[in-house]
C-alpha cells in the first residue's frame, strides 16, 4: 500500500466531502421521494380501509332496514296504526333511529313513531332507488320537519313478490363525522368524507366546514383552493389514488378511495412535514458526519503519517461487523484502490447502508405497523361491541357455510357457545324444521350462496337448540360481498318469535269470537256457512235466536246487566250444543246456531232442550225470555240463503207473540224491584196513583181515562231504577250533575213503558209529568196545553204529596200550607184550573 504525500491529502479530503455531499444529498432526495410514495400508498390503504369499513356499517343498516321492510308488522291490516306505532317506536329507541315512515308506490309517507302525519317523497332520488327493488342509502339531507342533516335507510316493501312501497328510517347527519372524528393517524394525521359533487359530508369539525363555501366552483376561482379543487375533482372519478395540496401555507398529502354503494369518497391525509420528519433527520446527521468528517480531514491534513492506512482498516472491519448489507455504493473507481481513500470509501459505503437500512426499513416501518395493528384492533373491537349488544341472534359464516361468529344472543337461542360451533357447518348449530311437518327446513345460507340475495326464513320455523329446545324464529338471511361483489360468506339475523306468534294467535281470536260471550262472531259465522253449505253436511239446520226485553233490561237495570242476561243465555244454549254446532251471537240481542247433519225434528229436540236449561236459569228477578225460530236444508237444490230468511221469519213471528207477555212481566218485576228497595218511593207512588185519581174524578172524566191516569200515577217514577238509591235517599242538597242524573228518570221510565203494548197509552203521561204549565219544565219543555192532561194531573199530585210526606231532607208542611203553595206557583209550574180544582173540590 503506498502512502499519499501530505501535500495532496487536503486536496483528497475536499474531493472526498464533495462527493460525501453530493450522494448524501441524491440518497437524500432519493429517501424522500421514497417515503413521500409510501405515504402515499399507505393513505391510500387506510382510506380504502375506512371506505369498507363504512360500507359495512351501510350495508348492516341496509340489511336491517330491509328485514324489517319484510316485517308483518308493517303490512298486516289486522293490525292497528296505534300498535305499529308502539312497535317502530321500540324499534327506533333500540336502534338509534330518530323515526320510521311508510312511503306507498305513490310516495305517500305515514310516519309510525311519531305523531300521524302526511307529506310526500315521490321526487326523492333514495326513494326511486329503493321503490325499483334496491336498498339505498341516502345522501345527507336537511330534514324538512327539524332542519338538522340527516341520512336515509330505505329498502323496498314486498307484498306476494311485488314492491308496494319503501320503508325508511331517519338516522342523525353526525354518524358520519363521528366515525370521521375517531380516526387518530400519528400527529397530524386526520381524515374527512366528499360526496359525488365534491361537498364535505363528514370532518372532524363539521359545522366549521359546512360553514365555508368548499364547493368545486369555488375551489375554481379561489387561487389558495384551486390545487384542492383538483384534487377533488380526481377524488369524485370514485377511483383509488391519492394527491397533495398546499392550505394556509402547508403542503399535505391525500389518499382516498370511493365507498361502494353510496354516493361518499374517503380521504386520508397528513401533512408532508411529517411524513418527512425521519428524513429531515437523517439529512441533518448527514450534515454533521460531513462537517465532522471535514474538521477530521483539516486535522489529518497536519497529522497525516505513513500508517494513517491500518487505523482506516480497522474503521473498515468495524463496519463490516454493523451490517453485510451493501445496497448504496461509491464508483467502483474509488473501491478499487488499495490505499487510504479506497478504504475509506469501502467504509463509507457501509456507514451509509447501515444508516438507510435502520432508519427506512426498521423503525418507520415498524412504527407503521404497530400503529395499523391498533387501528385494526380498535374496529375489531368496535365491531364486536356492536355485534353483542344487538338484541336479535347474529351468525356469520365463511363462504363453505361454516359458523365464523356468533354473538351472545345466538349463543341463547341456540345452546351453543360461540368457541364450541366455531368451524363447524352451519346446519349443524342452526337446526330448523316446519312446526307443522316435522321436516328439515331448507337452509337460509344455502339459499342465499346459491341467489346471492336477501333469503327469509319459511313461515312456520322452529329452532331445534342444543339442548332440545324448540323455539318459533324469523328473519333473514343476506350475502357478505367482498369489493369486487363477490360472495365470501352469509350471516343470518334472527329472533325468538314466541312474543309476536301468541300475540297473532289472540288478534286471531278476536277476529273470529265475540268479546263478551266468547261464542263466534258474525264475521265467522258467514265463513262457516259457505264452508258447511255442501252436499256432505245436510241436512244442514239454521235456529235463530232473539232475546226479548234486552233494550228494556239496559234502561231499567244497566248495560252490565244486559251483558250478564247475554252472557247467561250463550252459557245456557252452549250447554245443550253438540260439539260440532256452530254458535255465534251476530247482533246485539241476537244468536244463530248452525247445525250440521240435523235434521228439522232434532233441531226441534234442541231447542226444546234450551229453552228448559234457559227455565233453570236465574239472574235476580229479570224475566229470561229467547224468541226461537229455525228451517232446515233438505237437498243440494236449495237456496241457504232462503233457509236462513225462512228462520229468521220463524224467530220474529214467535217474538211477536212472545216479547209483549215478557216486557209486560219484566215491568212488574221493575216496579217490583224499585218498590222493596225504597219503600219511600212506594208509598210516594201509591199516594200520587190515589191523589190523581181523586182529581180526575173531581174533573168528571170517563173511567177509561181514570184507569190511565191511576196507573200513570202508580208508574210515574218507574225510571227512577236506574237512579242509584244512595242519590235518591240523599239529606243533603242535589249537586248540579247529581240533579241533572235525576232529571233522566222520566225519559227513562217512558222508554221502560213504551216497550209493552199494554203501557204504551201511559208512556207519554209519564214522560210529561215534570213539564211545567210556562214551558220551562224538562224533558222536552212543554208549554200549557202541549202537555196532556193526565200529565198535568200527576204533576199537581207529585207535587201535593212531596210537600206533605216525610222526607230526609225538609220538614213536612200542612195541607192548608201545600195548598197555598200550589195556588203560588199556579199559572206558573201548574195548570191554574186543575190547581183550583184540587184546592175546592178534593178531599184528601
Amino acid at each position: 500500500m503506498k502512502s499519499i504525500k501530505s501535500r495532496l491529502i487536503l486536496i483528497f479530503t475536499s474531493v472526498i466531502l464533495s462527493l460525501l455531499l453530493g450522494l448524501g444529498g441524491l440518497f437524500i432526495f432519493k429517501v424522500m421521494g421514497d417515503i413521500t410514495q409510501d405515504t402515499r400508498e399507505d393513505l391510500m390503504d387506510m382510506a380504502q380501509q375506512e371506505a369498507q369499513y363504512i360500507q359495512a356499517k351501510v350495508n348492516e343498516r341496509l340489511t336491517y332496514i330491509s328485514a324489517l321492510a319484510q316485517n308483518l308488522v308493517l303490512l298486516d291490516e289486522n293490525i292497528t296504526f296505534e300498535e305499529k306505532i308502539i312497535y317502530f317506536e321500540a324499534e327506533a329507541k333500540r336502534t338509534g333511529y330518530l323515526s320510521f315512515a311508510f312511503a306507498d308506490k305513490d310516495g305517500n309517507v305515514t310516519i309510525f313513531n311519531k305523531k300521524r302525519e302526511t307529506t310526500n317523497i315521490a321526487s326523492r332520488d333514495y326513494f326511486q332507488t329503493a321503490l325499483s327493488g334496491q336498498p339505498v342509502v341516502s345522501d345527507l339531507i336537511i330534514s324538512s320537519a327539524t332542519g338538522e342533516l340527516v341520512l336515509i335507510f330505505a329498502a323496498p316493501v314486498y307484498q306476494q313478490g311485488e314492491v308496494v312501497g319503501v320503508l325508511y328510517g331517519r338516522r342523525g347527519g353526525n354518524a358520519l363525522s363521528e366515525i370521521i372524528s375517531e380516526v387518530d393517524y400519528k400527529q397530524t394525521g386526520y381524515a374527512y368524507m366528499v360526496n359525488n359533487q365534491g361537498v364535505t359530508v363528514a370532518h372532524k369539525n363539521i359545522d366549521l366546514v359546512l360553514a365555508q363555501d368548499n364547493d368545486i366552483e369555488n375551489m375554481k376561482t379561489d387561487e389558495s383552493l384551486r390545487e384542492l379543487g383538483e384534487l377533488t375533482k380526481r377524488m369524485i372519478t370514485r377511483t383509488v389514488g391519492s394527491g397533495t395540496y398546499t392550505y394556509n401555507g402547508v403542503r399535505k398529502i391525500v389518499g382516498y378511495a370511493p365507498i361502494q354503494g353510496t354516493q361518499w369518497i374517503v380521504a386520508y391525509g397528513l401533512e408532508e412535514a411529517e411524513a418527512l420528519e425521519s428524513v429531515l433527520t437523517l439529512g441533518n446527521i448527514l450534515w454533521v458526519f460531513v462537517m465532522f468528517a471535514g474538521i477530521i480531514g483539516v486535522v489529518i491534513t497536519y497529522i497525516v503519517s505513513a500508517h494513517i492506512s491500518e487505523p482506516l482498516i480497522k474503521i473498515r472491519k468495524e463496519m463490516e461487523d454493523y451490517s453485510n448489507n451493501i445496497s448504496v455504493s461509491l464508483p467502483q473507481k474509488y473501491l478499487d484502490r488499495d490505499d487510504e481513500i479506497g478504504i475509506l470509501s469501502k467504509g463509507i459505503t457501509l456507514m451509509l447502508n447501515h444508516i438507510s437500512s435502520y432508519i427506512s426499513k426498521l423503525e418507520e416501518k415498524n412504527q407503521e405497523l404497530l400503529h395499523a395493528k391498533e387501528v385494526i384492533n380498535s374496529e375489531r373491537l368496535l365491531f364486536e361491541t356492536t355485534l353483542h349488544s344487538l338484541g336479535d341472534g347474529v351468525i356469520s359464516t365463511d363462504q363453505n357455510g361454516n359458523v365464523q361468529i356468533m354473538n351472545e344472543m345466538a349463543e341463547n337461542l341456540t345452546g351453543w357457545t360461540s368457541s364450541d360451533a366455531h368451524g363447524l357447518s352451519f346446519e349443524t348449530v342452526f337446526h330448523i324444521i316446519n312446526e307443522f311437518t316435522r321436516e328439515k327446513c331448507t337452509s337460509p345460507i344455502k339459499k342465499t350462496f346459491e341467489n346471492g340475495k336477501i333469503n327469509k326464513l319459511d313461515d312456520y320455523t322452529v329452532l331445534i337448540s342444543k339442548n332440545g329446545d324448540e323455539i318459533p324464529i324469523e328473519d333473514s338471511a343476506a350475502p357478505i360481498l367482498n369489493g369486487e361483489g363477490n360472495v365470501t360468506g352469509a350471516v343470518i339475523v334472527f329472533r325468538d318469535y314466541t312474543d309476536k306468534k301468541q300475540k297473532q294467535s289472540e288478534i286471531l281470536y278476536l277476529s273470529h269470537h265475540d268479546q263478551l260471550t266468547g261464542l263466534y262472531n258474525r264475521h265467522f259465522f258467514e265463513e262457516e256457512l259457505i264452508k258447511l253449505d255442501t252436499k256432505r253436511y245436510l241436512p244442514l239446520s239454521l235456529a235463530m235466536f232473539d232475546v226479548n226485553g234486552l233494550k228494556l233490561t239496559n234502561d231499567a237495570f244497566g248495560h252490565q246487566m244486559g251483558d250478564m242476561l247475554l252472557q247467561i243465555v250463550a252459557k245456557a244454549i252452549k250447554s245443550i250444543c253438540r260439539e260440532d254446532d256452530v254458535i255465534s251471537r251476530i247482533g246485539g240481542d241476537e244468536f244463530i246456531l248452525l247445525l250440521p247433519k240435523t235434521s228439522y225434528a232434532e233441531t226441534k229436540t234442541i231447542i226444546s232442550r234450551i229453552y228448559r236449561e234457559l227455565e233453570k236459569t236465574k239472574l235476580n228477578d229479570i224475566v229470561i225470555s229467547v224468541s226461537v225460530g229455525w228451517a232446515t236444508k233438505q237437498s243440494s237444490e236449495q237456496n241457504i240463503m232462503e233457509v236462513y230468511a225462512r228462520a229468521e221469519e220463524s224467530m220474529y213471528r214467535k217474538k211477536l207473540i212472545e216479547s209483549q207477555s215478557m216486557r209486560s212481566k219484566t215491568i212488574q218485576v221493575i216496579l217490583k224491584t224499585l218498590n222493596e228497595t225504597n219503600q219511600r218511593e212506594r208509598i210516594h207512588s201509591e199516594n200520587v196513583s190515589k191523589i190523581s185519581r181523586k182529581i180526575g174524578e173531581a174533573l168528571n172524566l170517563n173511567q177509561e181515562l181514570l184507569r190511565e191516569i191511576e196507573v200513570a200515577g202508580l208508574l210515574h217514577d218507574i225510571g227512577k231504577i236506574a237512579i242509584d238509591n244512595n242519590l235518591l235517599n240523599k239529606p243533603g242538597k242535589l249537586t248540579n250533575a247529581e240533579y241533572e242524573m235525576l232529571k233522566r228518570h222520566p225519559e227513562t221510565g217512558y222508554h221502560i213503558l213504551k216497550s209493552a203494548d199494554a203501557y204504551t197509552s201511559i208512556s207519554d203521561y209519564v214522560l210529561a209529568h215534570h213539564e211545567r204549565w210556562d214551558g220551562a219544565g224538562y224533558p222536552r219543555g212543554l208549554k200549557g196545553k202541549e202537555i196532556p192532561l193526565a200529565a198535568r194531573i200527576i204533576t199537581i199530585a207529585d207535587a201535593y204529596e212531596a210537600m206533605t210526606a216525610e222526607r230526609t231532607y225538609r220538614k213536612t208542611i200542612s195541607k192548608e200550607e201545600a195548598f197555598n203553595e200550589l195556588r203560588r206557583c199556579s199559572g206558573a209550574q201548574f195548570d191554574p184550573d186543575i190547581v183550583r180544582v184540587f184546592c175546592n173540590d178534593v178531599r184528601i
